[in-house]
C-alpha cells in the first residue's frame, strides 16, 4: 500500500508541475494536467490483462546448461539456473526470458499470432544477474556469438506395413524342352 500511495503522490505532483518540454514549446499552461485535460488511459481488470498477455507466455524448464526450447528453437537463457522453470514472454518483436521478475536474456523474434508460434529467434542479449553461475564462463556470449539452434520436428512416420515375403521354391521345376 505504501508503494501504491507513493506512486499516486508522484502522479499528482508530476501532472500539476510545469513540464520543461511544455515550457520550451511555450504552451500557455505548461502543466501536463491542463494540456491533456481529462484524457485518461484504459483500465483493465487483472483477469483481462492476464487473458490478453497469456497468449505469449511460455513456462519452460532450462536444461543443465541453462538452455530452453520454444517451438523447435533451442537457445541459451542462463547457465546459473540449471533445471529451473523460467518464463518466456513474447511481446512485439522481443522474446524475454524472466525468472523471479528479473530479465535474464532477450532475443529478437517473429511471432505468428494466428498460429501462436515463434517463427524466428536471433540476436541474443544477456544480462548480469544475481543468478549467474559463480564459476563464470570461459568465453562470454555476445549477440553476434549467441547460437540459436532450429530443430525441426521429426515427421510423423506411419508404421510401414510389412511386405509379404515371396515364398521361395525348395525345388525348381524345369519344363522339358
Amino acid at each position: 500500500m505504501e508503494f501504491e500511495q507513493a506512486h499516486q503522490d508522484f502522479l499528482k505532483l508530476y501532472n500539476t508541475t510545469a513540464h520543461q518540454g511544455l515550457l520550451q514549446e511555450q504552451f500557455e499552461s505548461p502543466i501536463p494536467l491542463d494540456v491533456l485535460g481529462e484524457a485518461k488511459g484504459r483500465l483493465y481488470t487483472l483477469e483481462e490483462l492476464e487473458r490478453k498477455f497469456s497468449r505469449a507466455l511460455f513456462p519452460r524448464i532450462t536444461n543443465r546448461h541453462g538452455c530452453v526450447t520454444l517451438h523447435s528453437y533451442h537457445f541459451y537463457v542462463e547457465a546459473g539456473l540449471p533445471k529451473t522453470q523460467v518464463l518466456l514472454w513474447v511481446y512485439g518483436t522481443e522474446l524475454r526470458a524472466v525468472f523471479d521478475n528479473v530479465v535474464l536474456a532477450e532475443y529478437h523474434c517473429r511471432y505468428d499470432l494466428r498460429h501462436r508460434q515463434v517463427k524466428d529467434i536471433r540476436d541474443g542479449s544477456f544480462y548480469a544477474t544475481r543468478f549467474a553461475s559463480p564459476q563464470g564462463t570461459l568465453i562470454p556470449l555476445n549477440p553476434q556469438e549467441s547460437l540459436v539452434l532450429y530443430r525441426p520436428r521429426p515427421l510423423v512416420h506411419q508404421p510401414r506395413l510389412p511386405f509379404p515375403a515371396q515364398q521361395l521354391w525348395l525345388f525348381e521345376r524345369v519344363q522339358p524342352a
